[in-house]
């Protein structure tokens, strides 16, 4: 039985980071369409871009799935259970 929890959990910290990444893989290509002609140098085009079109929070909050989804999976495989 704990087989299967363990493999439950590692599966949703899977799904998790997945959608993370699609999500912020989606959001770099919208940006990166509509590139902005004058940046400043220390966040870059691409960041100034998101800045710009207000969607640098998304960006961060698909950042943080990716995380929490890497670490959900991390702490389930070292996890031991009686």
């Amino acid at each position: 039985m704990r087989g299967f929890k363990f493999m439950k959990r590692i599966l949703a910290g899977g799904f998790i980071s997945l959608i993370g990444s699609i999500w912020s893989l989606a959001l770099i290509v919208i940006a990166g369409n509509n590139l902005v002609s004058g940046w400043a140098t220390p966040p870059g085009r691409l960041f100034s871009t998101m800045q710009e079109m207000n969607i640098m929070s998304l960006f961060v909050f698909a950042v943080i799935f990716v995380i929490v989804g890497i670490v959900l999976m991390i702490v389930e495989c070292f996890r031991k259970d009686k």
